[in-house]
């Protein structure tokens, strides 16, 4: 198309231009990403309601901490450690319970454990060493954790009202209710919650004349921001949690499971706590137990600090109950040599100090936590899966308990100017082997059980479901007669039962020959009478096809029933009458529980009170071994026959075989240890295990007696400066009171330089112990220690047992 010409006169139109592009579209800023979006509601939240919830947990550790330092410990009227130092060491101690720390350090002429001007006593004495030193405690007091988490949960729940009533204060016309800000809060919780116990924690390291305290703040600061953030965001955003694990089946299992396992574990605690802190208050010299490293009175009852560490004693209760033992441990080396000890105080144990009963009550206890356990699981949980998790959750929290309710101290120590140093370490806690392995027994088997037992008992549950009866197999239902089908009573002298033949009868019954169906059951007219009186036939032959009866509307009565007819529906059975002896069952299982674990225990603690006493037979009973005393006219026991039986020696067993090997006695068996020896034991003694790589325990099922054998490769030394050294530790060990010297002098244990040493003590419960120990050193330079220790009322049996070990004692690497 031409452009158009310009009018005369005027210059002409110039083509027109193309059309300009459109603008680039205007891009908006863009918005924040959910995670700042979720920050920035957070950060413009109600700080003050939060602060407010927050202040209950931080509350309650200043006030237990002001509580704690109140009394002054003995010190009278010289005070060193100021109430305001006592606070700061008492808030040290306290978060303790949310994953802090306790570590005392010196150095510069003072240690934790008495040097320079430390208030614990003047270091270094008349040699002027210049000390330093460190100690660790480590301590969780689960009573403040328990109390630290009840306090927050409370004040989140008060938080939480707060925000619903203003969230329905003022409602948008026509909208829901808004919910609560739930995460928000939450995240504004913890964060007060964790500025306070870092707080806290910076105040709780003070510094009392040259020792300094340290409280390990960030550890403390970072469990409180875990714990609160979970008990937080539990707390306020429950009604957003369930309805999204709503359309989560397997989430809700979980979170149900773990709240059964809490709830037992709360249940289970409270009761093994109380009977631990029952069992502590019946000790009759717990009273002696408050002085304080002797100056003078304490102010602070142990029963209070045993208030402190309350489930921490209430797990082991448990463990105890259970079967666990609890174990305790030390050690230590320096420049001048070391050393370990381990020991384990067991049922075993718990019957030699007390009695048998004690054993029962025992047993008694981990019975009945057990059945709590089962019993909670199975009213909880809808099925079998559920249930099981709830049991495997609840093991694996009392297995943290038990690893966290210990007590631990280590410490380190040295002496520049005398260049000697040191470390050592006690410990005190369950034995977590032990206790795995019987709390899976213990605790399935109870998972197990419960619902058959709530069963028993008339309870529902939804583990073993109810018997499903098949409809219509006990007969029609009564609403189900004047619905469903016509019915029609005969006498009892009619004819067999005929089906009407008119049109309007929907089905046909079965002849009077088949079986029963219990599908058409129903049909059948012998099951009840007819509603209203049936009119007799008239006289003459009965018509071929009779009109069906119109049911008339009323109660139906009872079925007719005649003596001489077969009938063939099932009748209905007469409902269950109800038990009236449920609570006799569980009395009864309870019962039965406590007897087999009472004659299981008194039967292990007589097999062991008999094991050495079954054997009487009159024998020397001097060790076969040559000393440097004159020999006595009395004649040298025989040695064992080195014939060869026709039956080789088998470790593992109780019982002699038929032809037994003549160079083991009758009641004892030969033990072969892979550290390289061998020697005869009483056959009920079995291998207990190894301590400090280099003591291997052989024992009876009490360990009252044992045998007690070191191996120590290149020892460098003779066995009677050995046995001189340890005679020092013994008279200066707390746990061996009255010791008294038997013999103590060299010999020579087959035909190798020895040493023999034999002494009397007595022992923490009372009881006197003896011991003797035979020690020599090898041609390859590892010494042996053959030591035995038992009570002295069985020691005339337990010196035959030495003797006969003694006898049999090889060397097999």
């Amino acid at each position: 198309m031409a452009p158009p010409a310009a009018p005369p006169g005027q210059p002409p139109v110039p083509p027109l231009a193309p059309p300009a592009a459109p603008p680039p579209p205007a891009f908006a800023p863009g918005g924040p990403s959910p995670v700042g979006a979720f920050l920035g509601r957070a950060f413009r939240g109600d700080w003050a309601g939060s602060a407010q919830a927050a202040l209950w947990p931080v509350g309650l550790l200043v006030i237990a901490a002001v509580a704690l330092a109140i009394p002054s410990y003995g010190q009278g009227g010289d005070v060193v450690v100021g109430f305001g130092d006592r606070m700061r060491i008492s808030l040290a101690l306290l978060l303790q319970s949310l994953g802090g720390g306790f570590e005392v350090s010196a150095s510069g002429g003072s240690s934790p454990f008495g040097g320079g001007d430390s208030p614990f006593g003047s270091g270094g004495g008349d040699m002027g060493a210049e000390l330093s030193g460190g100690a660790a405690l480590s301590l969780v007091p689960l009573t403040v954790t328990a109390l630290w988490v009840l306090a927050l949960w409370m004040g989140v729940r008060v938080l939480r009202s707060r925000l619903r009533a203003r969230a329905a204060g003022a409602p948008v016309p026509g909208a829901p209710v808004p919910g609560t800000p739930g995460l928000e809060a939450a995240l504004r919780v913890a964060l007060l919650v964790t500025v306070g116990v870092l707080v806290l924690g910076l105040v709780a390291q003070p510094s009392i004349q040259g020792v300094r305290i340290s409280s390990s703040p960030v550890l403390a600061a970072l469990s409180a921001l875990l714990v609160s953030l979970a008990v937080a965001a539990g707390t306020l955003h429950r009604d957003d949690l369930a309805q999204w694990l709503a359309a989560r089946p397997a989430a809700l299992a979980l979170v149900r499971a773990t709240g059964t396992a809490l709830r037992a574990l709360a249940v289970v605690l409270v009761i093994c706590s109380i009977a631990a802190f029952i069992s502590i208050a019946q000790i009759d010299d717990l009273g002696d137990a408050s002085d304080v490293s002797d100056l003078g009175q304490a102010d602070l009852s142990p029963l209070v600090v045993a208030l402190l560490v309350l489930p921490n004693l209430g797990a082991m209760a448990l463990g105890l109950g259970w079967g666990a033992p609890i174990s305790f441990e030390a050690g230590g080396s320096s420049t001048y040599g070391g050393g370990y000890q381990h020991q384990s105080f067991g049922l075993s144990e718990l019957g030699d100090v007390t009695n048998s009963w004690a054993v029962v009550g025992a047993l008694a206890l981990g019975t009945v936590c057990a059945l709590t356990v089962g019993v909670m699981a199975a009213r909880r949980s809808a099925d079998r899966r559920e249930q099981l998790l709830s049991a495997g959750i609840f093991l694996g929290l009392f297995l943290l308990l038990g690893a966290l309710g210990g007590l631990g101290v280590k410490a380190t120590g040295a002496a520049s100017d005398l260049g000697g140093s040191g470390t050592g370490s006690v410990g005190v806690g369950l034995g977590m082997a032990e206790a795995l392995l019987f709390g899976l027994l213990w605790v399935f088997a109870a998972a197990f059980l419960a619902p058959y037992l709530m069963q028993m008992a008339g309870a529902r549950t939804g583990i073993v479901p109810e018997p499903q009866v098949p409809p219509g197999a006990f007969g029609p239902a009564p609403d189900a007669l004047v619905a469903d089908a016509p019915v029609q009573a005969y006498p009892a002298s009619a004819a067999p039962v005929q089906a009407p033949t008119a049109p309007e009868a929907p089905d046909e019954p079965p002849a009077p020959n088949d079986p029963p169906n219990p599908a058409v059951a129903a049909a059948l007219p012998t099951a009840t009478a007819a509603p209203a009186p049936t009119p007799t036939p008239p006289p003459g032959p009965t018509p071929t096809h009779p009109p069906a009866p119109t049911p008339t509307p009323g109660p139906v009565p009872a079925a007719l029933y005649d003596p001489h007819t077969f009938q063939l529906g099932v009748q209905p059975a007469a409902a269950p009458a109800k038990s009236p002896r449920r609570a006799g069952i569980w009395v009864a299982t309870i019962a039965g529980a406590f007897v087999i674990g009472g004659g299981v225990a008194a039967g292990v603690l007589l097999l062991q009170d008999n094991g050495g006493k079954d054997d009487k037979a009159g024998r020397d009973d001097k060790p076969a071994v040559s000393t440097e005393q004159p020999a006595t006219t009395q004649a040298p026991t025989p040695a064992p026959s080195p014939t060869p039986s026709a039956t080789p020696d088998r470790a593992t067993d109780v019982t002699p075989s038929p032809t037994p090997d003549a160079t083991v006695p009758t009641g004892y068996r030969k033990a072969v240890d892979p550290m390289g020896f061998s020697f005869v034991i009483p056959d009920v003694w079995s291998r207990q295990g190894v301590e400090n790589g280099s003591q291997i325990t052989y024992a009876g099922s009490t360990g009252a007696e044992h045998y007690l054998i070191g191996v120590i490769p290149d020892a460098g030394y003779t066995s009677y400066d050995n046995v001189l050294n340890m005679e020092k530790h013994a008279e200066e060990d707390r746990k061996k009171q009255d010791y008294q010297r038997i013999d103590l002098r060299r010999n020579t244990f087959q035909g190798r330089p020895g040493a023999i040493w034999e002494y009397t003590y007595r022992d923490e419960g009372g009881r006197t112990m003896h011991g003797i120990d035979q020690s020599y050193v090898a041609e390859d330079g590892t010494e042996y220690t053959i030591f035995l220790v038992g009570q002295q009322d069985v020691w005339a049996d337990l010196k035959r047992t030495y003797r006969t070990g003694l006898e049999s004692w090889r060397l097999t690497n």
